[in-house]
């Protein structure tokens, strides 16, 4: 009987696939913005920026939602939001990021638990600011040609200063982190002071 409940639990429904998209295009509107300003300034703080301010929205979804699966389909969304703009090494990045998160989330009720959804989200962030990196290493005369019809020199300067950096790369990924676990516990203490008092998790 353990077992089935826990297969029906695990089951995504059609509330949940919608409940998925709507917090994930309002994630992906505050990402675009964020790094639209962050990256004027630095292509390091992107990432965490971006993670700190959409942590509590994404706290919220997880815990609405509580199935396997959160991030993973998360990843694919924003692999397929920059694949639009023909970033298509977004979409693989992402989908192994997505694998990963869901490895490291693996068991029952961890979209509830502040500390697990601390580490998946900051992989999934982490990865998020590693796309940057990822062209530069496999093919970065064709990325940086691609780049150069609409960045200027300087902008250029700044990208491969930022991802082509060994010690700027690992600057990028803990300010990533940092950011991601702030905003989950800023979101676990949404959770606990509203949102859950409110009946809507």
């Amino acid at each position: 009987m353990q077992v089935q409940n826990q297969s029906f639990n695990n089951k995504w429904s059609t509330k949940d696939y919608i409940t998925l998209a709507i917090f994930n295009v309002v994630m992906l509107v505050i990402l675009t913005m964020v790094t639209t300003v962050t990256h004027a300034l630095s292509y390091l703080i992107g990432g965490g920026a971006a993670a700190l301010f959409n942590g509590p929205i994404y706290m919220v979804m997880s815990n609405k939602i509580n199935k396997r699966g959160i991030l993973f389909y998360t990843s694919i969304i924003m692999g397929l939001f920059f694949l639009i703009f023909g970033f298509i090494h977004f979409l693989i990045t992402m989908v192994a990021v997505g694998i990963l998160c869901e490895l490291v989330m693996w068991g029952n009720n961890s979209y509830k638990n502040t500390f697990r959804n601390g580490i998946g989200y900051s992989i999934f962030y982490v990865g998020f600011s590693l796309c940057g990196v990822v062209p530069l290493v496999f093919f970065r005369e064709q990325y940086m040609a691609t780049l150069a019809k609409s960045y200027s020199q300087e902008q250029l300067d700044n990208l491969l200063l930022s991802y082509g950096t060994p010690s700027m790369v690992v600057i990028m990924c803990i300010i990533s982190i940092v950011g991601a676990l702030t905003g989950c516990l800023m979101g676990g203490q949404l959770l606990k002071k509203h949102v859950k008092k409110a009946k809507l998790v």
